[in-house]
């Protein structure tokens, strides 16, 4: 009788303590992404790599105790923040005189773009060679989805090449014709912080998009400024372009802060 209860006893603390774990898993991924937000906001600035400080490592110590799933959500935030880090590193490199005034996309680009799509793609007929219980048609589907995903990177990395000068900016385009757009005929400049990208418009209704993760951006500011019509540039973007004239381009992860929050697209 007695053994029975303190078996019962026993079943109810363990139940007791997986609904805490689940109730505290939010939690923790709350504060994991939030760690690992700041971490990529310092790293965008291309200066050194994110890490975590000794409160991140505790908090995560304290919270990843009360989860089961802590091992992947700290190795996604730690690689993640490696992996932009060394974006945004690579776009703000040094590069020769005659180099300045073009816009390209940094060689990690294309790194991130093949890998992503020999991961995806290797899973997806992994997982049909080695079938277990969870592969199926729609697995295998999302797989190569993702894997498809990642080949527009690929091509942007080729496509999106760009030369400034006093009189305009010189584009190329992953889908159709490049062309030139001068810097006098701009009917609206402004940025988008959820597509990480600079909207060229002209007043013949032409336009442009400049991804943050290109090289260059410097330059590419300081034109704007210099030859552009002031009344085209929404002020937002403005401060935005002076911060990135200076050497302090908008991060390429997540929303930005201060001056460059805007969502324009």
């Amino acid at each position: 009788m007695n053994g029975g209860k303190v078996r019962r006893w026993g079943q109810k603390t363990a139940n007791a303590q997986r609904r805490t774990s689940n109730a505290e898993l939010p939690r923790f991924k709350d504060v994991t992404i939030q760690c690992f937000n700041a971490a990529t906001r310092s790293a965008a600035s291309g200066r050194e790599i994110a890490t975590f400080d000794g409160m991140h490592f505790s908090v995560l110590t304290a919270m990843a105790s009360q989860s089961n799933s802590w091992p992947q959500w700290t190795l996604w935030a730690v690689v993640m923040s490696l992996v932009m880090g060394w974006v945004a590193r690579s776009r703000m490199r040094p590069r020769p005189a005659c180099c300045d005034q073009q816009l390209r996309h940094p060689v990690s680009t294309l790194i991130i773009g093949l890998a992503g799509f020999l991961l995806f793609a290797a899973i997806a007929v992994i997982s049909n060679v080695f079938s277990n219980k969870t592969t199926s048609w729609w697995t295998t589907a999302i797989f190569l989805g993702f894997a498809l995903l990642a080949l527009p990177v690929v091509g942007d990395y080729f496509a999106a090449r760009h030369e400034v000068s006093r009189e305009g900016l010189l584009y190329g385009r992953l889908l159709g014709d490049g062309g030139f757009l001068c810097w006098d005929e701009l009917s609206s400049v402004r940025f988008s912080s959820s597509m990480k990208w600079f909207r060229l418009e002209t007043q013949s209704g032409t336009v442009v998009r400049v991804s943050v993760m290109l090289m260059g951006l410097p330059v590419f500011a300081q034109m704007i400024l210099a030859y552009a019509r002031s009344a085209a540039i929404d002020p937002t973007t403005q401060m935005i372009l002076h911060a990135t004239a200076e050497g302090n381009p908008p991060s390429v992860w997540g929303l930005s802060e201060g001056p460059s929050r805007t969502n324009v697209e």
